[in-house]
């Protein structure tokens, strides 16, 4: 514990030292210890990772995570409270809001990639997905293979457009692109026959399902395509809070938290941890 203190305060003390002339180093801390006040990025429809509950509030598996990371922040930084500012984004914004210090937090479903971590820092692996396809059943797609012909859906702005263009040139398809704005927009093309099927990674369709009007008509297939390992975007320059956040992580991973968090927003799904989830987690539960 003295030694955890000792690191900490070392950190915090080099923030502090940084002239105001300078770029700020750990202005998140900083904005905290002035206002006491954390901004958390957040999705509204992406059930059950972050969305807005019956009562317009934000919650979900990323979230109720999130603030369990900012109970540690309070406690690590030795503040009475946290006043917690929700901002919705969406794929188009949250990794600008974070980059440009809008957001503090940014607690949905981003793929972590080299690419992003040029802009923005990323806390551990929250949530492994893998890319697949939403259709009809009675679509007769079951395989990319099917896709021969085909339109397809696919969110701008994401990891799962570079991806679905891949897929295509590799199987030489015949097959047209229709870029959405959202996941709802993808979910609608679908159901209205605009589209054939919706490829984007599989964690999106749980929610997509639920809000569907015929969600026994719904079906996810094809192959897991890819490795994409989820996390919450930090703006850059911020070591201290990164410290944190990597740190109560660590601690629910370790302590089985996490999983339970998963079992209780997943499981009702009939999903459970997946060896690369658990094999992320063990990555990061660092000893004291």
């Amino acid at each position: 514990m003295q030694q955890r203190a000792l690191i900490l305060a070392c950190v915090l003390s080099a923030a502090l030292a940084v002239p105001a002339a300078a770029q700020t180093v750990d202005a998140v801390v900083a904005k905290l210890r002035s206002t006491g006040t954390l901004t958390m990025g957040y999705r509204e429809t992406l059930l059950p990772t972050s969305y807005l509950d019956e009562n317009k509030k934000p919650t979900g598996y990323a979230v109720e995570m999130c603030q369990r990371i900012i109970d540690d922040v309070k406690a690590e930084l030795k503040l009475p409270q946290i006043k917690v500012d929700y901002v919705p984004v969406n794929i188009q914004t949250r990794q600008a809001l974070v980059a440009n210090g809008t957001v503090d937090i940014e607690c949905g479903g981003t793929v972590i990639t080299f690419a992003r971590s040029k802009q923005v820092d990323f806390s551990p692996v929250s949530y492994v997905a893998a890319s697949q396809l939403l259709v009809l059943k009675k679509s007769g797609i079951a395989a990319f293979s099917d896709l021969n012909g085909k339109i397809v859906a696919v969110a701008t702005g994401g990891s799962s457009e570079p991806e679905l263009k891949h897929i295509i040139e590799e199987n030489k398809l015949n097959t047209r692109i229709l870029t959405v704005n959202d996941h709802a927009a993808g979910l609608g093309a679908v159901e209205t026959r605009r589209a054939d099927a919706y490829f984007n990674d599989n964690a999106a369709f749980f929610s997509l399902i639920k809000q569907s009007k015929a969600p026994d008509q719904l079906a996810i297939v094809g192959p897991e395509y890819g490795y994409s390992p989820q996390g919450f975007m930090v703006p850059k320059n911020n070591p201290a809070f990164l410290w944190i956040v990597h740190h109560s992580m660590g601690q629910m991973f370790k302590s089985g938290e996490a999983e339970k968090l998963y079992n209780k927003w997943f499981g009702p799904f009939g999903a459970t941890v997946g060896p690369k989830l658990k094999a992320a987690w063990e990555t990061f539960s660092y000893p004291e």
